[in-house]
């Protein structure tokens, strides 16, 4: 009987420490699409849900930007939730996201990780890109700041800074509608410079800026790409007591 009594209990706590793992276990919830038709400014997709761990019956919900909630579906089954909708060319990539909820009775709703959907409407390439370039002296030394953003193009923009033979010295890659800054010493010589922006459409360049060595003055100077008065005017010296240059 003592036997017994001891197996049970082993039984009994053995089934308590594999609930309290379950319990710990946390629920996961994918999502994924699938384009169905293609259309000039939208696509038909096909919007995928799905959580094995969850226990039936799972009530599916599907929500867009804004916390708005698209569509909703009980499924009695482990088996995914589908939902078939149309999206639409948004103003802002932010406004093109999507996620799943699962929620069952056994448990708390638990979120997906949100699908970005602007990959399939966002499809520009980079253009009109401009970079401003500001010689300062904060104190530490004169140096160069370069200011550079595309006015179009699909998200992610990587934005480069450029130096000779196309070497790549910085690189940043700034949230949607921000510039990239980049902030660099002036050498003993003068160089060329140029902002390069890329995602992935294409790659575009800005026009080659000079930037000059030696002393600054107190009151920065500013400097617009592709000004090509600018270049030639501090190449030639025309600037005077503006930049001193070292030979």
């Amino acid at each position: 009987m003592r036997l017994l009594r001891l197996l049970c209990l082993a039984v009994l706590a053995t089934s308590s420490f594999s609930r309290e793992q379950e319990g710990e276990a946390t629920p996961e919830v994918s999502i994924a699409y699938e384009v169905l038709e293609v259309f000039p400014k939208g696509r038909h997709v096909l919007i995928t849900c799905s959580s094995p761990w969850a226990t039936p019956p799972i009530t599916y919900s599907l929500w867009g930007s804004q916390d708005v909630e698209v569509a909703r579906k009980v499924v009695s089954t482990h088996s995914p939730a589908s939902f078939s909708i149309n999206i639409t060319l948004k103003s802002r990539p932010d406004l093109l996201t999507y996620s799943c909820q699962a929620a069952s009775t056994l448990g708390a709703p638990v979120a997906s990780a949100r699908l970005q959907m602007y990959w399939e409407l966002w499809a520009k390439p980079v253009s009109q890109l401009q970079a401003d370039f500001t010689l300062r002296d904060r104190g530490s030394g004169p140096r160069a700041e370069m200011s550079c953003q595309a006015s179009s193009g699909s998200p992610p923009i990587t934005y480069s800074l450029v130096g000779k033979d196309g070497h790549i010295l910085m690189q940043q890659r700034s949230p949607h509608g921000q510039p990239a800054n980049f902030s660099f010493p002036l050498t003993q010589t003068s160089g060329w410079f140029q902002c390069q922006a890329e995602n992935n459409v294409n790659v575009q360049l800005s026009a080659p800026m000079l930037v000059p060595p030696g002393e600054l003055p107190q009151e920065p100077i500013f400097m617009l790409a592709g000004s090509i008065a600018s270049i030639a005017a501090i190449a030639s010296g025309i600037l005077g007591g503006a930049v001193q240059t070292r030979l």
